[in-house]
This record gives C-alpha cells, sequence and structure tokens, in this order.
C-alpha cells in the first residue's frame, strides 16, 4: 500500500459510483494522471461534497493497493477557476485531450503547469485560441510526439516564415509551392516561440494541431468539439 498526502491536484473528470460515492479521474503535480474513488463524495455531511467539480484546484491525499486509489483528504486551494460558456468547453475540450493522450500514472510537471495556465486563460475570450494551441502543443511535448516547428524534416534548415510548409507529425515540417497544400512558415514559428497569431492565422494553427493531435488519437474521435457545435455556443 503507498500512501499520498497534500498533493496539488485538478478534477478532470467525476461520475457517480455506487449510492453516495464518485469516481474522480485526478491530475496530480507529482503523480500525472491518477483514478480514485471518493467515498460518500455525495453525501450532503461528507467534507468532500461538493469538492469533485472539473477546473477545481485541490491539495488531495489517497492511499492505492492497486490500480485504483481511494481519497482520504480534500482541501481546495484558492486558485480554482469557474469556466462559463465557450470557456467551459473549451476547458472540457482540454480535459477530453488529457483523459485520451495522457496515460495514468505518468508524472508530468511540467504539463501540470501548462493546464493551470489554460485554465487561468480561458475565462477572457481574447486568450482562448492562444491559450489552447500553446496546451496543445504543450500536451504532444509532454508526450514525446511534438514535432519541432522551427526546422525543416529533411535538411534541418530553419523554418522561413514566407515560404509554406506540410507537417509530417512524426518528422515536422517540409518545404510546399504555396497555401493550396501547406502552412505558411510565420504559423509554424509562431506556436514554436509562443507568439499570438492574428485571427486569420489562429485558424490555421487551429488546422495545424488538429492534424497533429488527430494523428496521436489513431482514429478515435474526441466528443467535446461535437457537443460544442451540437450546443450553438
Amino acid at each position: 500500500m503507498t500512501r499520498v498526502d497534500k498533493q496539488p491536484a485538478f478534477v478532470l473528470h467525476r461520475r457517480a459510483f455506487r449510492d453516495t460515492s464518485l469516481t474522480i479521474e485526478l491530475f496530480s503535480q507529482q503523480y500525472g494522471r491518477v483514478a480514485a474513488v471518493a467515498r460518500a463524495a455525495r453525501a450532503p455531511k461528507s467534507p468532500f461534497f461538493g469538492l469533485g467539480e472539473p477546473f477545481r484546484a485541490l491539495e488531495v491525499g489517497w492511499i492505492r493497493r492497486g490500480e485504483m486509489a481511494t481519497l482520504v483528504s480534500i482541501d481546495p486551494l484558492e486558485r480554482s477557476f469557474r469556466l462559463v460558456g465557450r470557456a467551459l468547453w473549451c476547458g472540457l475540450y482540454a480535459n477530453e485531450l488529457l483523459i485520451r493522450l495522457l496515460p495514468r500514472d505518468d508524472p508530468e510537471p511540467e504539463l501540470f503547469q501548462a493546464y493551470a495556465r489554460v485554465l487561468s486563460m480561458l475565462s477572457d475570450e481574447r486568450h482562448q485560441a492562444h491559450a489552447l494551441r500553446q496546451f496543445e502543443l504543450a500536451l504532444l511535448t509532454g508526450l514525446g510526439v511534438a514535432p519541432d516547428l522551427s526546422r525543416c524534416a529533411d535538411a534541418g534548415a530553419p523554418v522561413e516564415p514566407g515560404l509554406y510548409y506540410s507537417i509530417d507529425p512524426v518528422i515536422g515540417p517540409r518545404p510546399v509551392a504555396g497555401p493550396q497544400s501547406g502552412f505558411p512558415g510565420r504559423v509554424l514559428l509562431a506556436l514554436a516561440d509562443g507568439t499570438r497569431l492574428s485571427q486569420q492565422d489562429a485558424r490555421k494553427a487551429r488546422v495545424l494541431m488538429r492534424q497533429l493531435i488527430d494523428c496521436q488519437l489513431d482514429g478515435r474521435a474526441l466528443k467535446t468539439p461535437a457537443l460544442f457545435r451540437e450546443s450553438g455556443a
């Protein structure tokens, strides 16, 4: 049996379990994604009541004998994020990416900080697209599958802002003749160094990053984008 105390974590997803309990997917700072049971968390008199909501920053403790941990303490931290409207859908998308792509028990402290950063930016609609693109790239980098967007795949030559490139999800950019078959080099460079993009280039960056994400999903469809479109939000 192992015991962990006072671990910073966020709730990614929860679902009802038995009469009053919850199963919770946590994203923790030092232990990565952890599946846990919060016993009696739906009982009004439980000290865990109301603390299993997504995007809530917590300090948690658990004991573990197998794959599933049992929570023994949950304390809210000041850094919590209330997301509504479009920001909520963006947050759910980030959560779904972590659940679908990040293996359990894979410590990713830098990705944990990137996740906290994206949540802090989503409430301002002006920053949502930039925040999501940077989080997507941080996730792929943490998984070890992000191509170098600043250099060409074949010769290693620097990407030029005025040229166009196709993106091989495994080895990176390759020069192409024009915009019909590729992305502007300036978009690749902006993604690589975290520079904000114009609205037009932001749309291209979204398409590019979805290509890279879809490669890792290996044919599995994400639920959040479809639900977002159906909601009319």
